[in-house]
This record gives C-alpha cells, structure tokens and sequence, in this order.
C-alpha cells in the first residue's frame, strides 16, 4: 500500500525538480524524501529515477508515477469535500420555497423521518432565484412551481394547493360557489406580510385592491376575528388552523378559480440526495 505523503513528495519533486525544493515543499529532511522516494520505488518493485553522483532525475516510468499521483491525490482531495459536504447535507439541510404552506410540510416531514437533521428555510418569490440557489448550493432542496429536473436536478410533484378568499357571511360574493380573481376587485385586504409568491400573485392579478399586511401570524388572526375585511385561506391553512377555526367564525372561504392560485408545486433537489428525499416524501 503507498501512503499518500509519498505520493505527496514524489509529485513535489516532479513540480520542483531538486530533492531540496521538494524538501522545503513538503516540510521534511532531505534524507527523509529521499527515503520516501526509494520506498516507493520498492514498494512497485520498479526504477523511478535516473541517478549520478550528484543528480537524480525521472526517468520515463517515473514520470507515467507522477500522473498517476497527481491523480489520486486530486481524487483524495475530492473525496474528502464530497464527503464532508454530503454529511452537511444531511446534518443540516436549507430549503428554499416560493410559497410558506409547502415549506411548512416539508419541514415537518423531514422532522419526523430524519429528526437528526437540523432544516431551516427561507421564502423566494421568483422560480428562476431558487433554481440558482440549488445550482450553487445556496439550498439542498428547493420547493418550486416548476418542474426543471434534468441530469443534475430530481423533481418530485409535492404538493398542491388552492387559495380561497375569506369573506364576512355579509359579504355580496360570500353565497357564491366560486369566484374570480376579477370579482374582488377594489376591495382592501387583510393578509400575512410573508406570503411568497402568493403575494405577487394577489397584487398584480386583482384590479384596485389594498392590502393590509400582518408580519405577527396571531395579530393577523386577531384582526381577522374583529373585522370585516375579506383576508385570504388555502385549503391547507384551513385544514391545519393557521387561521381561526371556520366553525366558529362568521366567515365562509370562498373558492378562487383562477388557474394562477391553484397551484402545484414541485419539491426539487441535486440527484445525489434523490434517495434520502425519496424516504422524507415517502410517509
């Protein structure tokens, strides 16, 4: 077996070209190189060097040793930032989503299959922005309304959710069966601050409306309860009581059929962790 420092010094001696400078490369004596590099002549059982009485040299094989050092000590080097990294990967995982209630779930479901594994997450409006941040390992997984897998990328279909709007039982639209993003034009809203992509979504698709932004979840659920101002529910903030139970309020949330707020979203990571994303999704 050779032992990387050997090859170490034969390729400071091919880089250098004197056993001194290849000496001071690698922090050692120079009779230590140099036993090192008669070793490794022993250990293949072959000449590596032309040698006189006050020169050494490599000689044709010696020369084919030093690629291949340079090789295994480039792979040995890539092995150990692979490594590390994948276990960063799977000690501490970064999602980024473009919408909160997919990032919630997911969330949760790496909690319960992998409790071990600390994963934070943080919003992005923009599918083009997550792509990056999961090229350039910004995040491990991305949660996105885009399905782009491809060589490098796995996609999975995660997670589908529907927006509602959620209206006083006094209000003119709250007997209907659906509605359009257009029918709520004008009207002032009352909605959380950190929607993501839900944000742009409302904004720019409803005409002349207002909205009033919450950062704080229980003050929005608050101001809900005292007013009379439509606010937004998903299907899944209802299901899991982001919101005040409908039960007991005086609101009924509206379906909004609008293709734009029914949304699938894609979970998405590098093909390297398709396995262990396969095992969180699975439950």
């Amino acid at each position: 077996m050779i032992e990387t420092y050997i090859l170490q010094n034969l390729v400071a001696f091919a880089d250098s070209g004197t056993l001194v400078a290849a000496s001071e490369i690698v922090n050692v004596t120079q009779p230590s190189l140099t036993r090192s590099l008669q070793k490794l002549e022993d250990i293949l059982g072959v000449q590596l060097f032309d040698r006189t009485k006050n020169t050494i040299s490599l000689n044709q094989t010696g020369r084919l040793a030093v690629d291949y050092a340079r090789r295994i000590l480039a792979l040995e080097n890539e092995m150990e930032n692979e490594v590390v990294d994948f276990y960063k990967r799977t000690r501490e995982i970064k999602v980024a989503s473009i919408a909160p209630a997919p990032l919630w779930h997911l969330t949760e479901l790496f909690n319960k299959a992998a409790p071990e594994t600390k994963v934070t997450g943080n919003l992005c409006e923009e599918n083009d922005r997550l792509f990056s941040d999961l090229e350039h390992d910004k995040a491990q997984v991305i949660i996105t309304t885009e399905n782009r897998a491809d060589e490098r990328f796995y996609a999975r279909e995660f997670f589908e959710e529907h927006l509602k709007v959620f209206l006083p039982k006094s209000h003119d639209l709250a007997k209907k069966k659906s509605v359009s993003l257009s029918e709520l034009a004008g009207e002032t809203f009352i909605m959380a601050s950190a929607l993501g992509f839900w944000t742009n979504v409302v904004k720019s698709k409803i005409p002349d409306a207002k909205f009033i932004e919450q950062d704080d979840i229980t003050d929005l659920r608050d101001i809900i309860n005292h007013s009379t101002l439509p606010a937004f529910v998903t299907d899944f903030t209802e299901k899991t009581r982001h919101l005040p139970g409908l039960e007991k309020s005086s609101r009924v949330a509206v379906p909004i059929r609008d293709e734009a707020v029914n949304v699938r979203f894609y979970a998405i990571c590098r093909v390297e962790m398709m396995r262990q994303m396969e095992n969180v999704l699975k439950q």
